[in-house]
């Protein structure tokens, strides 16, 4: 199971940061045996996550020693966090100390401090009815504050941690760099594969946007980068050329589709360096990895999410539930693996359900399969619209409005088609545009203009929030 036996690696370095310095698996596990004398087996927790240690180590102890853990991003509101509270009944609350202090937050029983965090007992009871399986309890697509949470096994997690590993060759010489949200299912995989394998992480909040970020990275000899498109876009405002650096050589992206032209900028760019870029697709629900695409096949497939993860399958299917046969036909995407979640929570009584998909995962994602078995994305069931009997997906709307350079968010709302834009952005040309890939005179659409795009904690924009 995960995380059992990392004690092996000893005196190799675990975790870094600055405020704490060099953490070895022998202090990981020092810290693991503490927590073990204050926390029981199998009670459960409510963790407010943020990019430092202390989480780290709750987190490692929680899975090691078979306790459920929900992570909750520390930027949630606290009368957010109060309610989940309520709903979910947690033994105890972990949060930074500090965050504690200033909103007044407990009234319960100070439990133990470990470095900026502090545990709290509540009034609920100490060993709830969960499942025994259950093991981590995480927000969907790296939302705050919603009351729904997927429910992962600890064979969901162990399964999808070692077939990473596997398909990624990630070896003990690794090192890794916290440039998303702790609790995001992305970055929480990168963790979970580098601690399972003895390899490092420098742990930081520092932002992409700061020049210190990019100094951490050169001076503690960063291997790896990881990152959702919006990342990427990042590292192209910047210049790769000023960022890049020789200890960098493999580069991953999940959680979306990459604009076709920045992905080229950056393939032609490390092919020149010598460094791996790997394109991979995945769900929180699928704990999180599906599918992956091998590098040699970046220039010949292009813009393709790959084949699925070792042991496991996709297949496409109609809106009948019936497998679709021939290429390149667009239909829901599918997944079987025994790293499937086991269903929703919404409150403490969802805790103690069975496994209620039994490997098998209905994506949402509309999709089609090659001739080669390869598979590329087509946007969101539920992102279409009908404009005068005409059926559109916004994200092939929004990815063609990018390929000309113009950024937009397109949302449904009664059949009406909303286009929210930034400032740098010139209305005429939004709506010339738009005219002419709806092939629509008369449409009926409405603008809205705005500073910046809000984004959720995986950089994602926040469609809820526009």
């Amino acid at each position: 199971m995960l995380f059992q036996g990392i004690e092996k690696y000893g005196e190799k370095t675990a975790l870094i940061s600055k405020e704490t310095g060099v953490l070895t698996y022998n202090n990981i596990e020092y810290l693991v045996n503490i927590l073990k004398k204050k926390i029981p087996s199998k009670s459960f927790a409510i963790l407010l996550c943020e990019n430092s240690i202390a989480p780290i180590i709750y987190y490692i102890f929680s899975i090691k020693n078979h306790c459920v853990i929900m992570l909750i991003d520390i930027k949630t509101d606290p009368a957010e966090v109060k309610s989940l509270i309520r709903v979910y009944e947690p033994s105890f609350i972990v949060g930074p100390t500090e965050w504690i202090k200033k909103n007044k937050f407990f009234k319960n029983e100070f439990y133990y401090k470990l470095l900026d965090y502090s545990i709290y007992r509540t009034k609920f009871n100490l060993f709830p009815k969960i499942n025994n399986k259950l093991c981590l309890l995480m927000p969907t697509s790296g939302s705050m504050g919603s009351v729904k949470f997927v429910k992962i096994s600890k064979e969901n997690i162990t399964e999808n941690t070692n077939s990473i590993i596997k398909y990624l060759k990630i070896t003990s010489k690794e090192k890794a760099i916290t440039n998303m949200p702790f609790n995001y299912s992305y970055m929480l995989s990168i963790i979970n594969t580098h601690i399972q394998i003895g390899a490092s992480i420098f742990v930081t909040n520092e932002s992409m946007l700061q020049k210190q970020f990019w100094n951490d990275l050169k001076i503690n000899k960063i291997s790896s980068f990881n990152g959702v498109p919006y990342h990427y876009d990042i590292l192209i405002k910047l210049g790769l050329k000023n960022i890049y650096n020789n200890n960098l050589n493999l580069f991953t992206q999940a959680g979306g589709k990459m604009n076709i032209e920045n992905q080229k900028l950056i393939l032609d760019f490390l092919k020149i360096k010598n460094a791996k870029f790997i394109t991979m697709y995945g769900q929180t629900e699928a704990s999180p990895r599906i599918s992956y695409l091998e590098p040699k096949y970046n220039f010949i497939k292009l813009g393709s999410i790959g084949k699925p993860i070792p042991k496991c399958k996709m297949w496409i299917e109609n809106s009948n539930g019936k497998k679709v046969d021939k290429t390149s036909e667009i239909g829901e995407l599918v997944f079987k693996g025994k790293n499937v979640f086991m269903g929703y929570a919404k409150n403490i009584r969802d805790l103690k359900k069975p496994d209620a998909n039994k490997g098998l995962l209905k994506t949402g994602d509309l999709a089609f399969v090659d001739k080669d078995g390869f598979f590329y994305l087509a946007g969101r069931k539920s992102k279409f619209i009908k404009i005068f009997g005409s059926r559109f997906s916004l994200d092939e709307i929004e990815e063609r409005m990018q390929k000309k350079g113009i950024s937009i968010a397109c949302k449904n709302k009664n059949d009406e088609l909303y286009i929210y834009y930034v400032n740098n952005q010139k209305k005429n040309n939004i709506i010339k545009n738009i005219t002419n890939i709806t092939k629509q005179n008369n449409i009926d659409f409405k603008l809205i203009l705005l500073k910046r795009f809000p984004r959720k904690s995986n950089g994602k924009i926040d469609y809820q929030n526009l």
